[in-house]
């Protein structure tokens, strides 16, 4: 998946939180991306599990979903293999 900062993301349940939310990209690593969690996502009791960290929160890559501004899912650009020289 290419996910890249500013990105928005969707992620579904995950230990941390109970129910799926919506969030930012703010910084990616290997194979997790820190997000700031939309603030409307988030009910009284696990707003209190973050934030000490301001909303964010570490994700796993895999778990996270792009989407555009209306929250639709979109799809991964093909990436082509690149073309060998003729001999």
């Amino acid at each position: 998946m290419a996910l890249h900062e500013n990105n928005r993301v969707f992620c579904e349940k995950t230990e941390l939180f109970s129910d799926s939310f919506y969030g930012t990209i703010t910084k990616i690593y290997e194979h997790s991306a820190l997000v700031k969690v939309e603030p409307e996502q988030l009910n009284k009791k696990e707003t209190d599990k973050i934030d000490s960290f301001g909303d964010l929160v570490v994700i796993r890559q895999s778990e996270l979903q792009l989407v555009d501004a209306a929250g639709k899912p979109l799809k991964e650009p093909v990436e082509e293999e690149p073309l060998e020289a003729a001999e």
